[in-house]
């Protein structure tokens, strides 16, 4: 197939372009395996840089998890010094750079953002978070998820997307690429071709997006369209197959044969690189995730992601034995080194674009101590921007009871946390917290659940009358997003269903989110209900005093709160 190095999105001059030509040529076989590779590097730098001399790998790139400013920027200082041709620092960070960075912002999940309405909003999130990543050394973003949350039931897309609204998800896909890339970052549409269609997670089964061509051309296909022509630099690869278009380019192939994007030739060389006109680097998702591993044994899986058109394979469940894998893949004829070159040649070219040689042979791949980047870091202005979005975002879903605002005068509260425990995306639980110190610091007088035999039967057995002389407002607070192993994001009521809404029709009851949105499916008459998308202090902070008439809401919901499920008072 070929590349076009000139042309979107690459830009190459020819200069640029002799760099990759040459530096091709002037590898080996073994050499240019290893380019296909961006391992997850969980140790240090030098514990990496050992394991790969011992099996004589050279990647791509790489990414490691999340650290301080200045063991990043010692990390990846060590691993450009270490390897000859520069390596593509990679990142997934999509609430801001505090997702890899210790010091970085954290403005929250996508699903805010489209919340506030205003596509700008994306353009300096991405912007900013750009800004201190490349203080750091890394040069591309594994996002913005651009994904349509279609499905309330899919625990792994909901508050990542900007939402269920076709044009919002490209309006702000395309507003927050830009800002990663006028920041200085590659740029990652994901996860093609399209999550959030089915309602399983493709972390644990290869999943599905079952919409006819037609119906994906009018949806997905638009997305993709759109970023491409933007300029995307690279496509993330889900474990999501799409049975329509797959029967279409290959009509004999069984419906168990189908195989996810990640590994499909027909997804990848017709649909994406024919079809939409891509030209640049087709990177796979987690290889260690079941959706690819339970399709193929793994040693034909490994060369066969490759050879059907990804250029790129993340992560790795062994290195070693996967490096194995490829490169006995090659002298096997599964993956053919015409491929190879193909692939190598987008990722140099990736490289080239990013300006990363002339920027290794300056020194200069690592900004400076004393660079504008690094003075950025918590500056006012980004403090400024984490409420603005907090402000604007918090959405008042429904007051049927006109309970809002709430008075310190008149409301003694009961607080009771649903979920609220470290998850995949987010760490670290016990948010409630925070949210039950900022209502006192409104002046109310809270009580927090604490799952004590005394707090059971009290809410349990105690006359009502007793409650109602005690609490003025039963306060759910919602933090419930999936913490890697679990297949959906639904309320679990703590101590075996003694906290559940048994109470709403004698004192009144709230409700607010702090992730999943769509709490109303299992509490669909709660009377009052507020969705904020994110847990961070800001946003917390912003929330109290919203729901103590401090400030108005002002968010409108990116999805349908209120589901397709029956008896949700609106």
């Amino acid at each position: 197939m070929t590349i076009d190095l000139k042309a979107k999105p690459f830009y190459l001059s020819d200069e640029q372009i002799a760099w990759v030509e040459e530096t091709l040529q002037g590898m080996s076989l073994n050499d240019k395996i290893g380019q296909l590779f961006l391992p997850l590097a969980l140790g240090t730098a030098e514990d990496f840089m050992e394991l790969c001399d011992r099996i004589g790998l050279r990647p791509c790139g790489i990414l490691f998890r999340k650290d301080t400013v200045a063991n990043y920027r010692a990390k990846t200082m060590a691993l450009q010094e270490h390897f000859p041709i520069p390596l593509l620092i990679a990142a997934d960070v999509e609430r801001g750079a505090a997702d890899i960075l210790e010091e970085g912002m954290f403005y929250g999940h996508n699903m805010g953002l489209a919340a506030t309405g205003d596509p700008e909003l994306a353009y300096q999130a991405g912007r900013y978070c750009a800004q201190e990543c490349t203080a750091a050394g890394v040069h591309w973003d594994f996002g913005p998820v651009s994904d349509l949350d279609l499905n309330p039931l899919n625990p792994v897309t909901n508050v990542r997307t900007f939402g269920s609204n076709l044009d919002q998800v490209i309006e702000f896909s395309r507003s927050m690429a830009r800002g990663l890339r006028e920041g200085g970052l590659a740029v990652t549409a994901k996860h093609w071709p399209g999550d959030g269609v089915d309602g399983r997670d493709q972390h644990f089964l290869s999943s599905a997006n079952t919409m006819s061509m037609e119906e994906w051309d009018a949806t997905y296909g638009k997305i993709y369209q759109a970023m491409i022509d933007d300029g995307v630099e690279s496509i993330m690869e889900g474990h999501i197959q799409l049975p329509a278009y797959a029967k279409y380019y290959a009509p004999e192939t069984a419906d168990e044969d189908i195989l996810p994007a990640s590994l499909n030739k027909e997804m990848n060389r017709h649909l994406v690189r024919e079809k939409l006109g891509f030209n640049g680097v087709l990177i796979t998702d987690a290889s260690s995730m079941c959706g690819f591993t339970e399709v193929l044994p793994r040693r034909l899986a490994v060369p066969t992601c490759i050879e059907n058109g990804a250029d790129v394979f993340l992560f790795m469940r062994n290195l070693e034995e996967d490096f194995e894998y490829m490169k006995q893949g090659v002298e096997d004829g599964i993956l053919s080194k015409e491929r190879v070159d193909e692939a190598v040649t987008r990722i140099l070219g990736l490289k080239a674009k990013l300006h990363l040689p002339e920027k290794k042979a300056a020194g200069q791949l690592i900004p400076a101590e004393d660079s504008e980047a690094m003075r950025a870091f918590r500056s006012e202005e980004k403090i400024r921007f984490e409420k603005e979005v907090a402000d604007r975002s918090i959405t008042l879903v429904k007051d049927t009871q006109h309970l809002l605002p709430l008075d310190p005068a008149k409301h003694r509260l009961l607080v009771i946390a649903l979920g609220d425990k470290p998850s995949y995306h987010l760490p670290r639980g016990g948010f409630v917290k925070e949210f039950s110190e900022a209502l006192q610091a409104q002046g109310f007088a809270v009580t927090v659940y604490d799952s004590s035999p005394e707090m059971q039967r009290e809410l349990a057995r105690s006359r009502v009358s007793d409650l109602k002389a005690k609490y003025d407002v039963i306060v759910y607070f919602g933090n419930i997003c999936t913490n890697g192993s679990d297949s959906s994001a639904r309320i679990t009521w703590p101590d075996l269903r003694v906290t559940m809404p048994a109470l709403i029709r004698e004192i009144p009851n709230l409700m607010v989110s702090v992730d999943n949105p769509y709490l109303l499916m299992d509490a669909p008459r709660i009377p009052t209900y507020v969705n904020a998308y994110t847990a961070t202090p800001t946003i917390i902070e912003t929330l109290a005093e919203k729901l103590a008439g401090k400030s108005p809401f002002k968010g409108t919901s990116p999805i349908n709160a209120f589901t397709t499920f029956p008896n949700t008072d609106k």
